[in-house]
């Protein structure tokens, strides 16, 4: 009876600090996602901005519904043509379930001189070098 009651207090004391340590972990993984992310996007790299998409991945933005990473890519080539640069995100929800992670947040970037911003929501499935953005919806901010 002793022994079981040590197990139950000990497993309550670490299974709050694995689910934080997992947490964390996400977290983190999904703060050097957007980093690397926004670094593509400034670099211009279409490609590598596209790889962060799953395959069959949907993103919805004011231009209409990209579905496939071809599609995607696209899309993110028209963004370019217009000059958009300086493009930075902040995450001010991120949740985990499971092998999904939940980001919502703010976006901002200039075309030419003239600052844009707006809000977006991304979910993410994997883990590590395999996380992958399966579904995105960005909209910009009313003036």
């Amino acid at each position: 009876m002793l022994r079981t009651l040590f197990t139950v207090a000990f497993m309550l004391s670490v299974s709050p600090s694995l689910g934080a340590q997992e947490k964390l972990s996400a977290e983190s993984a999904s703060a050097n996602f957007q980093k690397n992310f926004a670094s593509a996007y400034n670099r211009g790299d279409v490609d590598a901005m596209a790889a962060a998409f799953a395959e069959d991945a949907i993103r919805v933005t004011p231009s209409g519904i990209f579905q496939g990473r071809d599609a995607i890519r696209r899309s993110f080539q028209e963004a370019l043509k217009i000059g958009l640069h300086d493009y930075s995100v902040r995450r001010v929800v991120s949740r985990t379930e499971g092998s999904f992670i939940l980001n919502v947040g703010e976006w901002q970037a200039k075309v030419g001189d003239q600052p844009f911003r707006g809000y977006y929501s991304a979910i993410l499935a994997g883990d590590g070098d395999e996380m992958r953005i399966i579904e995105e919806t960005v909209s910009i901010a009313a003036p």
